[in-house]
């Protein structure tokens, strides 16, 4: 069987104990893991990349599992998430597919199973990654944009908003979301502010190469992405 491509798997689970010994085995068989303890943390923490896969606790403090999915789901609609629950009802799981989730898994969950479903997942979700010639490159570890006419230096939240918009359905987003992925917490981003980091960012997309316009302001709505851009 072909190795897995490697993931970026965001853990979210309240459980000390649980969260560091998930992200431990899911390390040793080589994805890169980020651990938080609630919902609330997914927007606050500073991560270089969107993450690929997120298992989600349902039972967590604050908003729970099924809202944070439904959320994700809108936000990220290629990005694989998977439940974790002791919650095992029929009624509970369907709940989890109709908020989004790719898969239910019932606590305690046995390691092979589990490395199972993220194998599964992996493979299905590099394959909707179609590779470009000569096309627009975001290299989102690296924070670099490059294409036929050059490179870009990106800014951390220049990065995770255009990766957003790669994998976003319709490669738009909402313009709150574009805004959370620029700066979490809000801090001093006015619409007006929010149109020249936008503005910015049409820049460096033109000064590699792209076409005319290549993010669309949407009236009433958000942003557009015009071109395609590979994500790696």
């Amino acid at each position: 069987m072909n190795r897995p491509p490697s993931l970026h798997i965001l853990i979210v689970e309240d459980n000390d104990g649980l969260r560091e010994a998930t992200m431990d085995f899911l390390t040793e068989h080589g994805h890169h893991t980020t651990g938080v303890a609630s919902a609330e943390e997914v927007d606050d923490i500073a991560l270089r990349d969107v993450p690929d896969l997120y298992l989600v606790d349902v039972n967590l403090p604050g908003e729970n599992g099924f809202a944070l999915t439904q959320r994700l789901r809108q936000s990220q609609p290629l990005a694989g998430i998977v439940l974790m629950t002791a919650r095992g009802q029929l009624h509970d799981r369907l709940d989890g597919y109709q908020h989004g989730a790719d898969n239910y898994l019932i606590k305690p969950v046995e390691p092979a199973e589990l490395l199972a479903c993220v194998h599964s997942l992996a493979f299905r979700l590099k394959s909707t990654r179609q590779p470009l010639t000569g096309g627009l490159v975001l290299h989102s570890g690296a924070l670099r944009l490059s294409g036929p006419m050059g490179e870009a230096t990106l800014t951390h939240g220049e990065s995770l908003m255009l990766a957003a918009l790669c994998r976003a359905a319709g490669h738009k987003l909402e313009r709150w979301q574009a805004m959370q992925l620029v700066d979490s917490k809000d801090k001093g981003l006015s619409p007006a502010n929010m149109e020249m980091r936008i503005s910015a960012l049409r820049k460096k997309l033109d000064q590699c190469g792209a076409p005319d316009n290549p993010i669309l302001t949407l009236r009433g709505f958000g942003y557009a992405l015009a071109c395609p851009v590979e994500v790696r």
